[in-house]
């Protein structure tokens, strides 16, 4: 008579949760971590002043090295061009990518946004408005073209936004900014600045367009600067043990 085993169990083996990284040295090992180092999205950043000036002299030295007349120097003056209407006018990437000579004309910025269904109508400091002005007389834009595009002649086409994060992006990169930054820092910067020039949260809160202030000081990096600051003032138990 045949003796009775008993039933045969399959071994268990270590099912990973999604979307959480297997250890690095050793994927099969009994013990899998729990924590992961991917970032995921982070939080866009508004620029430093000094890093945006940085950004600024490396348009212009590159206008000034391109041949005149040609697409290069059109490029390069666009790029300055949009860093400066960003920080200045505080518009939405797309909202800036449509402007036309129509959009200015006279010196009153006047534009509905699509996003949001409301209007910005106000006038223009001079100087962005003679910034604009010239360009437009420079590279012969009627009231009704583009004057963001990817080539002076191209068709009367926009930048994307896909392109314009690029353009930002790169020149982040050529100067050495290491936060996270893209075309949507520009607008953040203007609202940013403004804060640090008024301190008066509810301010920016209108002339963002805001609903609420909370989420005025979330745009603006308030709570995240906040916290950094909090911990780079953190370190316990180092007064009396120094030496070791």
């Amino acid at each position: 008579m045949a003796r009775y085993e008993g039933s045969s169990r399959s071994k268990k083996t270590k099912v990973v949760p999604k979307g959480m990284p297997k250890r690095m040295d050793n994927p099969n090992d009994d013990y899998q971590r729990k924590t992961s180092t991917k970032m995921g999205k982070q939080t866009m950043w508004y620029f430093e002043k000094e890093d945006f000036e940085k950004m600024q002299r490396a348009c212009l030295v590159h206008m000034q090295k391109a041949k005149k007349g040609s697409n290069n120097e059109y490029r390069w003056e666009r790029n300055y061009l949009l860093l400066m209407v960003g920080v200045n006018m505080g518009c939405r990437t797309t909202t800036i990518l449509e402007i036309t000579p129509r959009s200015f004309a006279g010196g009153r910025f006047y534009v509905k946004e699509h996003k949001t269904g409301k209007t910005q109508n106000y006038e223009l400091k001079q100087a962005i408005y003679k910034l604009l002005d010239d360009f437009t007389t420079k590279w012969g834009f009627t009231k009704d073209e583009f004057i963001f595009r990817t080539r002076m002649d191209s068709q009367n086409k926009p930048l994307t936004r896909e392109q314009a994060w690029h353009v930002v992006k790169g020149l982040a990169e050529e100067v050495g900014i290491k936060y996270n930054v893209g075309a949507y820092s520009l607008r953040k910067s203007f609202a940013r600045w403004l804060y640090d020039d008024t301190h008066d949260i509810f301010k920016v809160m209108r002339v963002m367009q805001h609903s609420d202030p909370i989420v005025t000081a979330r745009y603006i990096c308030l709570e995240e600067d906040e916290v950094m600051k909090i911990r780079e003032n953190i370190l316990f138990g180092f007064d009396n043990f120094k030496n070791i």
